[in-house]
């Protein structure tokens, strides 16, 4: 089933939220425990049996994002595409640059997710139903406890609506909570289209889509930007559209014996993860934070790799009063040392005496005596 699918992952964003840690790096190479943040959603497909996957990253990232990839045990052929740094290049135009690459079905996922959601059962609705597009939505996972570093502020979660049949998960209406400050109406249609369904609000948009080719033909003849914003409501209105027309035909078929009433070939769905599975996007500080947080209790179920993977081979730990910590290439840690509950990066290099909770350190850091 998996070879039925294009995989194709999305790094080329600019992680603009969050600019006090990324000083011109790329977002998808910041560590969650010791592996980059890409690594994570790969790891995923690689788990999955996807073999060839598209990353789509930016022209002068290329080199980096794939040096640090080289170096670690993934098994993918990846295919790195890529698009102009010059400006922000949204998801549906970067898309919209590697159509030709696309010869089937796709599936499309964001580079700062990471999940323990079982693929196969989003691919499996998405067959079974025949559907133009399925989109996973996830339980929001809690937020961490404590202050977040950096500069003080209060986070608002960004909360989406979606309109869905409960029967049937199809989704017939989507937009942001922000755009509808004061309220937000249903068109008629969709009442007497579908007399009962549930408007959904509070739930994480995983940006994991599974699509039809035909619509990433679409984007070749619509200049649409983003595919969360624009492409997937667009796709949604088009249903909608198309089964407003056979309500009419329907309404004439007493009239015309011969007029027959054409289905509607756009069919849009969701697929909500269990309120067990684990799903974070790392895209603010605080869910960067919230990540290296969680990433030790939530390492084997996600990779499906054992705990100890998470210190790295190359690094030197002398400490024995280490707890819940993740260590990465390189680093040396020196004995007398208490650390419990931290990210240690890259290159690192903590001397004796030195006592750390809660904390996560970037690469090439010293903590003297």
């Amino acid at each position: 089933m998996i070879s039925e699918f294009q995989a194709v992952v999305f790094a080329a964003g600019k992680g603009s939220r969050f600019p006090e840690i990324l000083e011109n790096r790329p977002k998808c190479l910041l560590p969650i425990g010791p592996y980059p943040l890409i690594w994570y959603p790969l790891r995923m497909l690689q788990c999955h049996g996807f073999v060839d996957v598209i990353v789509i990253v930016l022209e002068n990232e290329k080199m980096e994002i794939q040096s640090k990839l080289e170096r670690t045990s993934l098994k993918l052929r990846i295919e790195f595409c890529t698009v102009l740094d010059e400006c922000d290049v949204g998801t549906a135009e970067a898309l919209r640059q590697i159509a030709d690459r696309i010869k089937t079905d796709v599936l499309l996922v964001s580079c700062d997710i990471i999940t323990d959601f079982n693929l196969c059962n989003l691919l499996k609705q998405f067959r079974q139903q025949d559907a133009s597009v399925v989109s996973l939505l996830m339980h929001c996972t809690p937020a961490c406890n404590g202050p977040v570093p950096g500069v003080r502020m209060k986070y608002k979660f960004e909360k989406d609506l979606f309109a869905v049949c409960s029967q049937s998960n199809r989704l017939v209406f989507m937009g942001s909570e922000s755009d509808f400050e004061n309220g937000f109406k249903l068109l008629g249609h969709l009442l007497r289209q579908h007399e009962k369904f549930d408007v959904l609000s509070g739930l994480m948009d995983a940006h994991i889509y599974v699509v039809k080719k035909w619509i990433v033909d679409i984007l070749k003849t619509h200049s649409i930007i983003s595919i969360k914003g624009e492409l997937l409501p667009f796709i949604v209105k088009k249903q909608m559209c198309e089964q407003k027309f056979n309500l009419t035909h329907d309404a004439n078929s007493n009239q015309n014996q011969n007029c027959a009433t054409e289905p509607a070939i756009t069919k849009c769905f969701i697929s909500l993860a269990p309120e067990t599975s684990f799903g974070l996007r790392i895209n603010t500080l605080q869910s960067f934070y919230q990540a290296n947080q969680q990433i030790y209790n939530v390492f084997e179920t996600v990779t499906n790799m054992p705990v100890s993977c998470l210190i790295t081979k190359t690094c030197d730990v002398r400490s024995t009063q280490m707890a819940q910590t993740t260590v990465g290439e390189q680093s040396v840690i020196q004995e007398k040392t208490s650390i419990n509950k931290s990210t240690i990066g890259a290159s690192c290099k903590i001397n004796s005496k030195v006592r750390l909770s809660d904390s996560i350190l970037m690469d090439n850091v010293v903590i003297e005596k």
